[in-house]
């Protein structure tokens, strides 16, 4: 059964005091984050109409600050893009667009958003975040990017125009900024874009030694020095940073103008809500990726934050949250503990101190680069096309977010995608305008239905739970009716009141008229929350509903007059159909949602893990399952990974299967590069092309055969992975195998099944 600790590790880190003990390991991660984190957060500070070094003050805090209150593990708290577009446009606003006025003003409204979070965390809203339906949350960052996008492109070609509030104002002026631009730094401000964009994107590996933003940004002082560019398109960091780089909130200013506190409290509203949204939904991502499998505390989270941003405030910083691509870069570094923030702000002290001169010879054109390329990666087509392939009705959501978020601004999108979410789900629970037309439906039983309808969104959505045991454990049953994500925070609290060791049925009666895409994906991680903590989550009767799309986690409508579309086979299904039935296994075409039921730590990454076209059946003694596979890394901008795997059990006698990892160069790194890799003597050229893991060195040298050896000598890019008495393959090229190739699948197979017998024949 699942466990909460791949048998790789000895233990899972934790933080406070105990997490010294991984100091090297955070160490040399926070230095790497260090390198993401000085150009993003200088980058961070211009977009958002700050001096560029608020940005680097406040990620400085954030790293002293987070390790003490917060309450995540691998996640890097600082300034975000998420929020530049919300600073800038409070700060005009507060400035009456005047941006030296406003930033004082702003600061704050930050110090205020700081007080309030920490007083929302003592009625323990931290969850609350949750309930913002996944398109509406989604929505809102596309938006981010295509702000970003806009309002970077001045910049980008030498245009050092003030800054627009309005986002249809800023489109209007781009022809402008065009004819304005300066061929020295859109030379420089292209060519970085360009670089951005390929060095994110290269397999080249000395290339990827140093992050992107940092390569791009040691080009563009190259440059900078070359073309002796004037002072106005350079970062400007004073030159005694203790002395001249603070500016403190004018409290005073704020309290004798009472006609700025309408604005402070718009400000602050929209900094609470855009914090709370996009932090929470960043460490849930970064938990999804942390090899330990740790889970964070959301309430302890947002004090944190709250803490943060009240010292940030005062020091002049911006506001303060979890950042997606540094926890990915602290991830990938092998960070092990919440000290990797610490280590990186005291390598951007070490930094500032030492490099102050080299930071002012950064082109703004080069940090504008770096934050179209963010911007870019958080709107860019893959999103648009994951949207629709959860639903149609997931699009429809995500574009109408997107579109208030640029008409207006982000909370009056993120009020109006809440809203347009909660007449959706009533629409589609209501009667047809046909009905009602022909007098099927009374207005009086539609207003009933509406009524009662809209009471369902809002109402907890289990009507009834059953206790039972079961081999000796306890089982607890809770039929549900129609849940959404108004009521999840009711699941939630329910589910949290069973004993942590019993199993849980889920079932939907027919009472559940609707079930949406956040709630099945809420339920789908609680699964695996199970599995890690050894106990069972069964979802049943899901087949009542009319799903809304072929994804495994879409949402569905429970209504009788509603036929699914019968699936026709693709050309590739149909081969493999046919390859199935050629060594009499069973094919299924359809899409399921993978749970991590071995604790195979390849299959702990990522989320939205799905399997489809499922072959199953016995190959030589072999309970073997081959099926194609993918999972969704939000913090890589929702990237998708498909592999075609093998899936076998080795029987317990047959030979022992010590658990292992057999990875090519480079494949994974990150959390396994802390163990010793175990070089085999036999085959030339085994020992580089993969590393392999695993705490038996003995058992896993016997195991690995000479046989397999030339497999695998053979075959270079093949990641294996053994647990228990189970086996995981696949070769890591990102496409998924044709027909024809599964023989290869099956020659690894073969490789075992003789080493099987090899090692009977020694043992007799």
């Amino acid at each position: 059964m699942a466990e909460n600790i791949s048998v790789l590790i000895d233990e899972k880190p934790q933080n406070g005091l105990a997490g010294f003990k991984h100091w090297r390991f955070d160490l040399m991660a926070g230095l790497q984050v260090a390198l993401v984190s000085l150009p993003l957060s200088l980058g961070i500070a211009i977009a958002s109409g700050a001096p560029p070094i608020a940005g680097v003050v406040s990620a400085i805090i954030a790293g002293l600050v987070y390790p003490i209150f917060g309450g995540s593990y691998v996640t890097i708290a600082g300034p975000a893009a998420g929020l530049a577009p919300a600073l800038l446009s409070g700060m005009l606003t507060l400035g009456n667009g005047d941006l030296a006025a406003g930033y004082p003003l702003l600061l704050v409204a930050i110090c205020l958003t700081g007080l309030l979070q920490i007083i929302l965390t003592i009625f323990k809203v931290g969850e609350f975040a949750r309930i913002i339906p996944i398109p509406v949350m989604e929505g809102m960052l596309a938006a981010i990017g295509l702000i970003l996008i806009v309002k970077q492109i001045p910049p980008l070609l030498g245009d050092l125009s003030p800054l627009s509030k309005s986002i249809p104002v800023a489109i209007l002026n781009l022809p402008s900024s065009l004819w304005a631009a300066r061929a020295e730094i859109a030379c420089i401000g292209i060519v970085s874009l360009a670089l951005m964009f390929w060095l994110s994107q290269t397999r080249i590996r000395w290339l990827r030694i140093l992050p992107p933003p940092l390569l791009v940004v040691c080009i563009g002082i190259v440059y900078s020095y070359t073309m002796k560019l004037g002072p106005k398109f350079l970062i400007y960091i004073p030159a005694n940073v203790m002395k001249d780089s603070f500016t403190v909130p004018d409290f005073t200013g704020v309290w004798h103008n009472p006609s700025l506190w309408p604005s402070i409290l718009l400000v602050m509203i929209t900094l609470t809500l855009i914090d709370g949204i996009e932090s929470l939904a960043t460490v849930a991502a970064v938990d999804k990726i942390d090899p330990f499998q740790r889970r964070s505390d959301p309430n302890r989270t947002l004090r944190a934050m709250g803490i943060s941003n009240v010292l940030s405030s005062v020091a002049g910083g911006l506001t303060i949250i979890p950042g997606g691509i540094k926890s990915r870069a602290n991830v990938d570094a092998g960070g092990r503990t919440i000290w990797s923030n610490a280590y990186n702000s005291i390598f951007l002290v070490i930094f500032l101190l030492i490099g102050n001169d080299l930071i002012n010879q950064i082109p703004l054109a080069t940090l504008a680069a770096v934050l179209i390329y963010v911007g870019w990666r958080l709107c860019e087509p893959s999103l648009w096309r994951k949207v629709l392939v959860v639903g149609n009705e997931q699009l429809l959501l995500f574009v109408v977010t997107v579109a208030a978020v640029l008409a207006v601004d982000l909370l009056f999108g993120i009020i109006v995608g809440i809203v347009a979410k909660a007449l959706l789900l009533l629409y589609l629970q209501s009667p047809s305008a046909r009905d009602i037309l022909t007098s099927q439906i009374s207005l009086r039983l539609l207003g009933s239905i509406l009524s009662a309808h809209t009471r369902g969104l809002f109402s907890s959505p289990v009507r009834r739970e059953q206790t039972r045991t079961v081999a000796g454990k306890a089982t607890h049953s809770l039929f549900l009716s129609s849940a959404t994500s108004f009521n999840l925070l009711k699941l939630e609290k329910h589910l949290a009141s069973i004993p942590p060791t019993a199993n849980i049925t889920l079932v939907f009666t027919p009472m559940a008229h609707i079930v949406d895409h956040t709630v099945m994906e809420h339920l789908h991680y609680f699964q695996e929350q199970c599995l890690r903590e050894g106990r069972r989550c069964d979802l049943r009767g899901m087949e009542i509903f009319h799903r809304f799309s072929n994804h495994p986690l879409s949402g569905g409508l429970h209504d009788a007059k509603l036929h699914k579309e019968k699936e026709h086979l693709t050309v590739r299904q149909q081969a493999l159909s046919d390859f199935a039935r050629s060594h009499h296994w069973e094919f299924a075409p359809a899409i399921v949602s993978a749970l991590n039921e071995r604790n195979f730590l390849y299959l702990a990454r990522g989320s939205v893990k799905e399997e489809r076209n499922i072959i199953a059946g016995w190959y030589k003694g072999l309970e073997i399952k081959i099926f194609d596979y993918s999972y969704t890394d939000m913090l890589q901008y929702f990237a998708e990974t498909r592999h075609t795997m093998i899936l076998m059990k080795v029987e317990d006698n047959a030979l022992d299967l010590p658990d292992c990892v057999l990875e090519p160069d480079g494949f994974v790194g990150g959390h396994l590069s802390h163990d010793r890799d175990i070089h085999l003597n036999e085959g030339l050229h085994f020992p580089q092309r993969y590393h392999l893991h695993g705490q038996d060195e003995a058992a896993v040298r016997g195991f690995f055969s000479a046989d397999l050896i030339r497999f695998f000598d053979t075959y270079p890019d093949f990641y294996l992975e053994t647990r228990g008495n189970w086996l995981l393959a696949f070769r890591t090229h990102d496409e998924l195998e044709e027909p024809a190739s599964l023989a290869v699948l099956l020659s690894l197979a073969d490789a075992i099944v003789h080493a099987s017998v090899e090692r009977a024949d020694l043992s007799a």
